[in-house]
């Protein structure tokens, strides 16, 4: 099995401990371990593209479906690991998993397909928004390693798809997948803007721009409580609170997510969000975190009540990465919660035999409740600890102040 036994130290109390970033841990982690270890894995040479999962011994055991999301997320792992020179053949595999992609999953229109068997077939061509906004993304992160003028052609026509497909009839935003009648998400909408952001700073085009400022200006109108920085996840077709239970739920992890996007939006989109995002932050920070272990709940309510006392890794990942936005953009001296951030995810969600994958989810005392090791995950602890690694010396630089 990979889970070690350092999961459980959940009485360990994160202030009385001093501030200990362990930037040489996490670059060994990503370059020596998990990018090896997910290239020698995790590509399937004989299908095309990557691995859904691995078991919880970290083998390749198949599976029965790919999704469009995990082969989207991977293709930016490694072209970002190609651009950083973090693995020799990072572009590599970022063209398999390109090949695999569009050959298989784009539609004639140029929207995705949801879901393929493991050779590539065609098991759900639903237009899924969330999947949409990782193709996207996808994109953006390929076109900056290959340069390719058909990459910026695919994109915009998977945009035009998108908005063929999915642009809600009250003109507010998009379904969250075709023929969805449920209650409007803010998380694939999310995701959009982030892809948005990465190919209008890739490409220049005007389209992409345009596209996040749409959704940036529905996020403050309609979406965010700027008052609280309560960020709900579903609402009323309007956007307005939903009358039920589920309109209640927030998740803290997607209000950090959304902090640090809206100031990665300032420099790319020429705009200044950053009330929004230490609103977001603040609110996230007092009623999202345990404070014992300063591990991120999956899920509050808007009053800060906590209802999934549980911890996903991928919060912890966007707890890191707000926590950083915070330091560079405010200058507020996050180096303390960075520090336990990291820390946490080093100790708790990485502490593996092999090494270079993942505990993804543990409960509230701590301990591990995962059934396997889905790649989805890589996209959200690579993103954080690049970026982490980006502001190393602006953070030793802030500590010698």
């Amino acid at each position: 099995m990979i889970l070690n036994s350092s999961n459980s130290h959940l009485s360990r109390h994160v202030k009385s401990e001093s501030i200990n970033i362990r930037f040489d841990d996490v670059a060994s982690w990503i370059k020596d371990y998990a990018l090896p270890y997910w290239f020698s894995v995790g590509v399937d040479r004989e299908n095309g593209g990557f691995v859904e999962h691995l078991d919880l011994n970290a083998a390749n055991v198949g599976g029965e479906y790919k999704r469009t999301r995990a082969q989207a997320r991977q293709i930016y792992c490694y072209s970002q690991a190609a651009l950083l020179n973090l693995h020799p053949q990072a572009e590599e595999a970022a063209a398999h998993g390109w090949r695999f992609l569009t050959d298989n999953a784009r539609l004639a229109d140029g929207a995705y397909a949801r879901r393929l068997t493991p050779d590539g077939t065609v098991l759900d061509a639903t237009c899924d928004a969330y999947d949409m906004a990782f193709v996207l993304f996808a994109h953006a992160w390929w076109y900056r390693v290959s340069g390719e003028a058909e990459v910026v052609r695919s994109a915009l026509s998977a945009l035009t798809a998108l908005n063929a497909r999915l642009r809600h009839p009250n003109g507010l935003g998009w379904l969250a997948e075709e023929g969805d009648t449920g209650p409007r998400q803010q998380n694939p909408h999310m995701h959009m803007i982030e892809a948005a952001i990465e190919l209008a700073d890739a490409t220049g085009r005007s389209e992409f721009f345009e596209l996040a400022c749409e959704i940036l200006l529905l996020f403050r109108e309609r979406i965010i409580d700027e008052e609280s920085g309560v960020l709900r996840e579903l609402f009323a077709a309007d956007w307005s609170p939903l009358d039920s239970p589920a309109g209640l739920l927030v998740e803290p992890g997607h209000q950090m997510e959304w902090a640090w996007i809206l100031n990665r939006a300032g420099p790319v989109l020429g705009v200044d969000a950053s009330d929004l995002a230490r609103a977001l932050y603040a609110s996230a920070e007092r009623y999202g975190v345990a404070k014992e272990t300063g591990l991120t709940f999956d899920q509050v309510d808007i009053d800060g009540r906590v209802i999934a006392a549980s911890h996903r890794s991928w919060p912890q990942t966007e707890a890191l990465k707000a926590n950083l936005a915070m330091l560079e953009t405010d200058g507020l001296d996050t180096r303390e919660r960075i520090g336990v951030c990291t820390r946490n995810l080093l100790d708790r969600y990485l502490d593996t035999t092999p090494r270079g994958v993942w505990i993804d989810h543990l409960d509230a005392r701590g301990e591990p409740m995962v059934d396997k090791i889905p790649s989805t995950t890589f996209y959200h602890l690579q993103l954080a600890f690049t970026e982490l690694l980006r502001l190393r010396t602006r953070i030793e630089a802030f500590g010698a102040l």
